[in-house]
């Protein structure tokens, strides 16, 4: 069945379809194209509508496309339209018969194959048809396999057929193309005689050089070369016929004007090919000359320049990327080590360059970063190498140094030339920088050891609050190490099961009635034991693994409230910290709403809570996002607020429910403290706005009466309970109801 099919897809849709010969320039036009793949196109041409019907569903059982008619008129009217592959032919039929058809059919010119299936197997029927062009004559009834050979052969030979013309056409093609490729050569065309003067040139090389007819005919070829030594031994094989080709570069002159005595050369492709002939009295064969071919490469070798500069450049600032800043620390390195000097590295990172990028597009990040770049390069000395390693990350190469403290010193100029503000359009915008620093020999010998420790330096200022300078220390390399086992440990935790999820209850301190459960996080480290979230949360934002992270305590939360339920217990809420990274990521509703379809938690609200940043970052897509969180039931609650940089407009827009105070506020609630003026703050602005108010951290009874004094009544804390396991959150709730 498959070869019928595949057989009838190559068979498909040909017609009579471009079969005069093209003029070249169709041809590069893109005039012939190939034909289109398709099943077979078969027309079943029978009286007896059975018959048809049969045979058809038989044909298209195997893959082709059938078309069916009930008359000869009906055949011809469907043979004008359509254009078949082949047509299956009864020849007893009423009004017009199957020859009177194929005697059509013939006078139409279409190219179609004629298979006769009928009754009639008179010799007589048989030669008529067959004389006609019927490809093959089957005897009714058939069997099924006699008709699928023969209508596999038939197709088979139309497309051999096929071929032929095209290959004819083809050839035809060729030949005129050729001969138009010779009478319109772009290539500049010489050729040269024994004592290499040119006895032949082109219009194209005269045009190419500048020269008018006559005037190159006899001069010498070496005097349009800019290096004659060049092409010296590559003449001299020619003209002695040693060897038959030779290709080089070179440059040719050209002729000088008035405006210009010594013009640019032009970069040429030069084969020379050695021209011979017979030698007196048909002896053998002796250089007469030799022909030469010239190509203008000038825009290849402009090209070829474009491609090397990007490939070693930032396409945004111009400036080197890091295979040009790595030859060329290579090549520093080499000269200190010969010379006994230093070389510093400096690595700078711009700080909180991702907010520019969300709050004003990233239009106008490539414009800071582009004068960024601008601003430091004019601050530099002549030898050092400024370079874009990628996003806001660029280093700097300073060789040639005398002192650890002059490296330092430059960083601190980078630093306070930066802090100038840039202005994007109608933007003022104030930038700084985080500066790593590491010294060649004192800190690495290789460029990547000291690409590596001044990356580590400049994270270390990250660490200690950015907008600084740090020179490595060998410390620092077990704050990396740490850094990257942690990555791994983060993984095969998730992969082992060791993370848990306890449960701490919220609630009402007027009535002691429960709110809910917050789910926290902990980690059973087989090495550490437990671990709070705070011992790797900050590692798995880092590196992105908050997101598996963060599903899985989605994940468990639903698996938890269903195994409550099964005991006949109810919570009334379950709040989940969810990270940025999460909310941003594109199949997050969609996960989430698996998860709320498989568990169906119908008696228990679920409550998201994200901090204050998340509301910078990308705020039209977080509040869309919300909202759409907001659609499908799902509260949303902004914790550690006041920690952060929300505002009042940016609270209106968003669908929260509720404010988390943050527990660094309650922490310091007592007499006399300016923490009670911030906390009567928040629980005017919550009230104004309609939001629930949750404390955080309450662990003293002076805390909760002030709290519930200035009317926040809701609260999350030891004083009322710890985080619970999920078996005592269990009991915990077993014991509310």
């Amino acid at each position: 069945m498959t070869s019928r099919s595949a057989g009838g897809r190559r068979s498909a849709g040909e017609g009579a379809r471009n079969r005069d010969p093209l003029h070249p320039l169709q041809l590069l036009r893109g005039a012939v194209s190939p034909p289109p793949a398709g099943p077979a196109r078969i027309l079943v041409v029978d009286d007896d509508a059975r018959f048809r019907q049969s045979l058809t569903a038989m044909l298209e059982m195997v893959g082709y496309h059938c078309l069916a008619a009930g008359s000869g008129a009906e055949a011809l009217r469907l043979l004008e339209e359509e254009t078949p592959d082949l047509v299956l032919l009864d020849l007893l039929m009423p009004g017009m018969d199957g020859h009177q058809v194929l005697e059509r059919v013939r006078r139409l010119g279409r190219d179609v194959g004629i298979i006769i299936i009928s009754v009639d197997t008179s010799w007589d029927s048989v030669k008529r048809t067959l004389r006609r062009g019927a490809e093959n004559f089957i005897r009714k009834p058939y069997a099924p396999d006699e008709v699928l050979a023969a209508i596999e052969t038939c197709l088979q030979k139309r497309e051999r057929r096929r071929q032929n013309r095209r290959m004819l056409q083809q050839r035809q093609i060729s030949e005129q193309l050729h001969r138009f490729l010779v009478n319109h050569s772009p290539d500049c065309i010489f050729i040269l005689d024994t004592a290499r003067r040119f006895r032949f040139v082109n219009d194209k090389m005269l045009s190419l050089l500048g020269y008018r007819e006559g005037e190159l005919v006899g001069r010498a070829f070496a005097e349009l070369v800019a290096d004659p030594a060049s092409v010296s031994c590559a003449l001299a094989d020619g003209a002695s016929g040693t060897r038959k080709r030779v290709t080089l570069e070179v440059e040719l002159k050209r002729r000088s004007t008035a405006g210009c005595d010594c013009p640019d050369p032009v970069p040429v492709e030069l084969t020379l090919m050695a021209v011979t002939c017979r030698g007196a009295g048909g002896g053998e064969r002796v250089s007469c000359g030799v022909y030469g071919v010239a190509r203008d490469i000038t825009e290849r070798k402009k090209a070829e320049a474009l491609i090397t500069f990007q490939a070693h450049h930032d396409q945004l600032t111009g400036l080197p990327n890091r295979v040009l800043l790595n030859d060329r620390l290579d090549l520093a390195i080499r000269q200190a080590q010969r010379d006994g000097g230093r070389l510093a590295v400096l690595f700078v990172d711009l700080d909180r360059f991702k907010m520019v990028n969300d709050t004003l597009g990233h239009a106008q990040g490539d414009l800071l970063l582009q004068a960024v770049a601008r601003r430091i390069a004019n601050c530099i000395r002549r030898g050092d190498t400024l370079s874009r390693i990628g996003g806001d990350e660029f280093v700097l190469l300073v060789p040639r140094l005398k002192l650890q403290r002059d490296a330092a010193r430059c960083a601190a100029s980078i630093l306070e030339i930066l802090r100038a503000p840039f202005m994007l359009g109608v933007h003022e915008v104030f930038v700084r920088a985080s500066i790593g620093i590491s010294v060649y020999p004192d800190h690495g010998r290789t460029p990547e050891e000291l690409l590596r420790h001044a990356d580590m330096a400049m994270y270390a200022v990250k660490e200690k609050g950015r907008d600084n300078v740090a020179v490595y220390r060998p410390q620092m390399d077990r704050k990396y190490i740490r850094r990257l086992a942690m990555e791994s440990e983060i993984r095969n935790g998730l992969a082992n099961n060791e993370f848990v999820l306890e449960y701490q209850p919220q609630v009402n301190m007027a009535d002691g009635s429960l709110r809910g459960l917050e789910a926290l996080i902990r980690w059973d480290h087989p090495g550490r034991g437990r671990l709070l979230p705070s011992d790797f949360i900050p590692w798995a934002e880092e590196n992105g693994l908050i997101v598996p992270l963060g599903n899985w305590v989605l994940e468990q939360v639903f698996v938890d409230i269903r195994r409550w339920k099964r005991h006949g217990i109810h919570p009334p809420l379950v709040a989940v910290n969810i990270s940025s990274l999460q909310l941003r990521q594109p199949g997050f509703l969609g996960f989430l709403v698996d998860l709320l379809e498989e568990h169906d938690p119908d008696t228990t609200r679920m409550e998201l809570e994200i901090t204050e940043n998340i509301i910078m970052h990308d705020a039209s897509g977080t509040i869309r996002r919300l909202n759409q969180l907001a659609d499908m039931g799902v509260r949303v609650a902004i914790d550690d607020f006041g920690t952060g940089y929300s505002s009042l407009s940016s609270l209106q827009r968003l669908p929260v429910t509720t404010l988390k105070i943050d527990q660094s506020f309650i922490g310091r609630i007592g007499p006399a403290s300016s923490e009670d003026s911030i906390v009567s703050a928040i629980v005017a602005m919550a009230g104004s706005l309609g939001l629930g108010l949750i404390a955080e951290g309450v662990e003293r009874e002076l805390q909760a009466r002030y709290l519930g004094r200035i009317g926040c009544h809701l609260a999350q804390g030891y004083l009322f309970a710890g985080p619970l396991s999920h078996e005592a959150a269990g009991r915990y709730l077993g014991g509310c109801h």
